[in-house]
């Protein structure tokens, strides 16, 4: 997965003057002054300031101390540094270009794969969804091993899957740049019903993103389908792009409210100031892309547990305009905005730069509706993996596509509830566990809110 183009901004040190007790000025690039300052930024802009864990070890190295201090429940807030890889994240899909959930059942265990990035090596291979995996790097898995097993090949230049039927697949670890849009396709005809797939928000995909519904316009689509299902999030204002494109909705309404701390005004973005955000390269205006926009006054989204992020912001931001169907599982359940604070040269001196990636605001939409951070709960429930085996992304058999083609065909897009479970094929009842999954958290600024 690419890492979206983060509005980094930086932030200086608070200088603290009080005539001869003032301390001395701790040595830049020292573990001290790098900790010291990391503790003033906290205090001022981490959404739990007054609840940050008290220390007075101020020698740790910076990221042992950053997370030393942080809100017990917090998951999210992150720091990193300058080109040290340590501190950064890897996933199997943004290294090896696939990822794979673990199914238990009695007796049982099985390895399923639930995404291949197209033209990745795998893919190259025919490694496809739905796939067995029995062993990684000649090692087998069972019921306990899969996180271990994972983690170590995260470290290696390459992997070895192998699949139930015995093929070998040899994937080289590379930097995989996933694309936005996987594929976007009529699936029905009568009624004419859209449906795409989108694996992340990045602007790198605007421009299939844009010919995508150009396509749909002119096949005059009734219904559309979004699966994100997999899709960790990205960019708030790519997010309000897809907003603008697809939904029944003016460029000045509210996409979202951001509530921080008593030192932090709260604010809202409406979708044009949302998608004023996009990087460099970019000049999209809402205007022009609501002209070229779907105008649907109700969208069907796909969702499950690695569904986050800007994910959630779009079902929840869109929620008071149009009607959302949300079918699949509930939401990973990330209701939380973050920025990144990087140290000053008069902080980090020679030394590579740290970045503080806290979290800042709690999202809600215009109608004040937040507070998903156990997730976002369909409106019709079915979990995918129940149903096996996997097929490919878009296809009609998928279980959630299928209800959705169902419920619209029996003109019942209001049904509240779980869905009718008896007919399910090959039940297994499972309790799966996602791999190495990372969430891409929502970047906002706060420079032109807060005057620091």
């Amino acid at each position: 997965m690419r890492r979206p183009h983060a509005l980094v901004l930086t932030f200086f040190s608070l200088i603290f003057s009080s005539c001869e007790k003032d301390p001395p000025l701790k040595e830049p690039g020292s573990n001290e002054a790098i900790n010291e300052w990391t503790m003033a930024q906290m205090r001022h802009y981490y959404y739990w300031n007054d609840q940050i864990t008290q220390t007075n070890d101020y020698q740790q190295s910076p990221d042992l101390f950053f997370k030393s201090i942080l809100f017990p429940d917090d998951h999210y807030s992150r720091i990193l540094q300058t080109f040290n890889s340590d501190t950064y994240g890897n996933t199997l899909t943004n290294t090896f270009g696939f990822d794979m959930v673990q199914l238990q059942t009695t007796g049982k265990t099985i390895q399923l794969i639930t995404q291949v990035v197209p033209f990745s090596e795998g893919d190259l291979m025919g490694l496809k969804r739905g796939d067995s995996i029995s062993h990684i790097n000649n090692e087998p898995f069972d019921h306990s091993n899969l996180k271990s097993l994972l983690s170590k090949s995260l470290l290696l230049p390459a992997v070895h899957l192998t699949r139930n039927d015995g093929k070998i697949f040899h994937l080289p670890a590379s930097y995989i740049s996933q694309p936005v849009l996987y594929t976007a396709k009529l699936i029905s005809s009568s009624p004419t019903v859209g449906y795409m797939f989108l694996s992340q928000f990045d602007f790198s995909g605007a421009y299939s993103l844009l010919e995508a519904v150009q396509n749909f316009k002119s096949q005059q689509i009734q219904e559309l389908i979004v699966d994100l299902r997999y899709n960790p999030g990205g960019q708030v204002a790519f997010t309000s792009f897809c907003a603008l494109l697809l939904a029944d909705i003016k460029e000045n309404d509210i996409f979202a409210k951001y509530q921080g701390n008593k030192n932090i005004k709260n604010r809202e973005d409406s979708f044009a100031a949302a998608l004023q955000g996009q990087p460099d390269g970019y000049s999209f205006s809402a205007k022009d892309v609501l002209k070229q926009g779907l105008h649907l006054k109700r969208i069907y989204i796909l969702t499950g547990p690695n569904t986050a992020s800007a994910s959630e912001m779009l079902i929840n931001g869109l929620k008071p305009y149009i009607d959302i169907i949300q079918v699949g599982d509930k939401t990973y359940g990330k209701d939380m905005a973050s920025t990144t604070l990087s140290t000053p040269e008069e902080i980090h001196g020679t030394e590579r730069a740290w970045h503080l990636i806290p979290m800042i605001y709690k999202i809600y939409n215009k109608m004040g509706q937040g507070g998903y951070s156990n997730g976002i709960t369909p409106s019709i429930k079915i979990d995918e993996f129940a149903f096996l085996p996997l097929p490919p992304i878009g296809d009609t058999r998928d279980p959630l596509i299928r209800e959705v083609l169902r419920t619209i065909s029996d003109k019942n897009t209001r049904v509240k509830g779980t869905v009718n479970t008896t007919e399910k094929t090959n039940i297994l009842s499972p309790k799966y566990r996602g791999s190495t999954y990372q969430v891409i958290p929502i970047e906002v600024s706060t420079a032109d809110k807060t005057g620091k």
